[in-house]
């Protein structure tokens, strides 16, 4: 019995450390060089900005949150939860070509959106998440 126990516990601390792991390699998005350096083609204007917020409503809010905070109504359901993409580390960082790349592949848990939205609606969506720089 006692041996039975030792197991038990010993598989429940490998299955905690494994998915531990897995959150860590899951932060980490490598993007393709030649991805981050493709440029935005669709120029900002008033109405791409509007229709990069509207497709992030209805595409992104629910994990990003309403202002790119990572804090959306899904992410008491999905680990690990986004990142803030708010902050001028990640705004800085980010590329529009890294931007584009992550949202037409996405990575588990974010889904691709390749299938979902066209190439322009994209890079709509790029230029809506420059607006929420923070500060």
């Amino acid at each position: 019995m006692q041996k039975l126990m030792v197991a038990a516990v010993g598989v429940f601390l490998g299955s905690v450390l494994l998915t531990a792991a897995q959150d860590q390699v899951q932060e980490i998005w490598e993007v393709p060089e030649e991805e981050r350096a493709v440029e935005n083609p669709i120029a900002s204007d008033d109405d791409v900005l509007a229709e990069g917020q509207r497709l992030y409503e209805r595409n992104c809010r629910m994990c990003h949150g309403e202002t790119g905070l990572g804090d959306g109504p899904a992410t008491a359901r999905i680990k690990p939860a986004p990142r803030d993409i708010t902050t001028a580390d990640a705004q800085d960082r980010m590329t529009d070509g890294e931007m584009f790349y992550k949202i037409t592949v996405g990575k588990r848990p974010m889904r691709e959106f390749e299938s979902r939205l066209t190439e322009d609606e994209r890079w709509s969506v790029v230029h809506y998440l420059r607006t929420l720089r923070a500060g």
